[in-house]
């Protein structure tokens, strides 16, 4: 493998030190700024269906390929199916581990130390279930979370009080029920249709991925009434709400899911929030930092709107903070807490150049990775993946020096895959870095 020289350039920017905004007369668009700063992954399945000609590519990844862009040993997708399939994660954390031990080179990251303190408590509880052992640990987590969350709050209570008392009282609101669910005491939240939308859409993906057609068809039934919800909720459409949700509620009563975990805690939190009951909801840096947003969107002083969110956006995050991922999980039914471990390190298709530039879905487009780096990437150009990862040279001759194990074991020829797929591999690669990574195929 050789790699020609690569200029710096810094056209990919970490957004979390970046916070420019758009600055439009007094307005801002500080929504769409947010969602760049808590750059939060979105642990759910990535849809591949749509690509042709991939189906020999995911023969391969039952034969433990490396990610082109980590190196990091992939899980086949099948196998996390046939773990849900039999309730792995609902079992004995012993029972659990013994069955994940074989992947664990494929854990790492913050999923890796998770599974790591599953394993280690595991031999001492080993009747209980992974929820329990993370339950278990939950105190802990938490302190060591408020430890870090509560300088982040002073300075931002500090900034508030030097602002005008309009935007210190509605923050001090804030911080109060903030306090309350931090501390898990009951609170009022106005109903969000958009927040419900977004969830229901969300348990819609896991759905999708799997193989019940009748699921498939009661989450498109939900999806549609759904979009009769207001975008607003005042005096004048709670009604109207409540009369939606409650069609919502008899679709999913009569369906085959009506005793999914997720989707009944969605209809009972959002009747209380219509209801306007005190509910226990547990503390979201993404909500906390939006409303922080609505609440300075009108100051006149965008340096200082900036300064807020700047401060703010701090916060740790479930990608970079295990105590964070911690209390994250515990949110979750234990299924989900299962899949959310294991989604990172799960293969996919992924496309050398993205189709929104243009690339197509053949062979020679197509390598492996896996779901989280799938999913970093986006659509950037392979040139800025390889800035933006710098073990991308080198985990990409990982994956053809694989790629060459596999058809000299005689693997290619089982698939019925043409060992071609290696040399329009590394082609592609070369074209897509520019002419700067010339992969080594010559043990081919």
């Amino acid at each position: 493998m050789k790699i020609q020289p690569i200029t710096p350039f810094n056209l990919y920017c970490d957004c979390q030190n970046n916070l420019k905004t758009q600055n439009n007369g007094r307005n801002i668009d500080l929504a769409r700024t947010v969602l760049n700063l808590n750059n939060i992954p979105n642990y759910y399945p990535i849809s591949f269906s749509g690509i042709q000609n991939s189906s020999k590519l995911r023969a391969l990844f039952a034969y433990k390929l490396p990610c082109m862009y980590t190196g990091v040993i992939m899980i086949d997708p099948k196998i996390l199916n046939r773990w849900m399939k039999s309730h792995l994660f609902l079992k004995k954390s012993s029972e659990v581990v013994n069955t994940m031990l074989p992947h664990e080179e494929s854990f790492v990251g913050i999923e890796g130390k998770i599974f790591g303190i599953i394993k280690e408590r595991s031999i001492i509880h080993p009747d209980w279930t992974i929820k329990q052992i993370l339950e278990e640990l939950k105190p802990v987590y938490c302190r060591r979370l408020r430890k870090r969350q509560s300088p982040i709050f002073h300075e931002l209570n500090e900034v508030f009080k030097t602002l005008p008392n309009e935007y210190r009282r509605k923050f001090n609101a804030l911080m109060d029920d903030t306090e309350k669910k931090l501390n898990e005491r009951p609170v009022i939240i106005p109903f969000s249709s958009y927040e419900f939308k977004y969830k229901l859409e969300k348990i819609n993906i896991d759905i999708s991925h799997g193989q019940n057609l009748k699921e498939k068809k009661v989450m498109k039934k939900l999806l549609k009434e759904s979009k009769r919800f207001s975008n607003t909720t005042s005096s004048r459409t709670i009604e109207h709400q409540k009369d939606v949700l409650k069609f919502v509620k008899i679709i999913l009563r009569k369906s085959v899911l009506k005793n999914h975990e997720q989707l009944n805690l969605l209809m009972e939190t959002a009747q209380s929030r219509l209801n306007k009951d005190e509910i226990v909801v547990s503390f979201s840096r993404k909500n906390f930092i939006y409303d922080v947003i609505k609440i300075i969107e009108t100051l006149p002083d965008t340096k200082m709107q900036e300064k807020v969110i700047e401060i703010a956006a701090k916060l740790p995050t479930s990608k970079e903070s295990t105590s964070a991922y911690v209390m994250k999980l515990l949110n979750e039914p234990i299924e989900k807490i299962g899949h959310r471990l294991v989604w990172p390190s799960l293969a996919s298709v992924e496309h050398i150049k993205p189709r929104s530039c243009g690339g197509l879905d053949l062979m020679e487009n197509f390598g492996g990775a896996t779901t989280q780096a799938n999913s970093d990437r986006k659509n950037i150009e392979f040139t800025l993946q390889m800035q933006k990862v710098p073990t991308t040279a080198e985990c990409c001759q990982m994956y053809v020096d694989r790629l060459i194990e596999l058809y000299k074991e005689g693997v290619f020829y089982k698939i019925g895959l043409s060992p071609r797929y290696i040399n329009d591999f590394k082609n592609t690669i070369y074209e897509q870095s520019k002419h700067r990574l010339i992969l080594d195929t010559s043990k081919l």
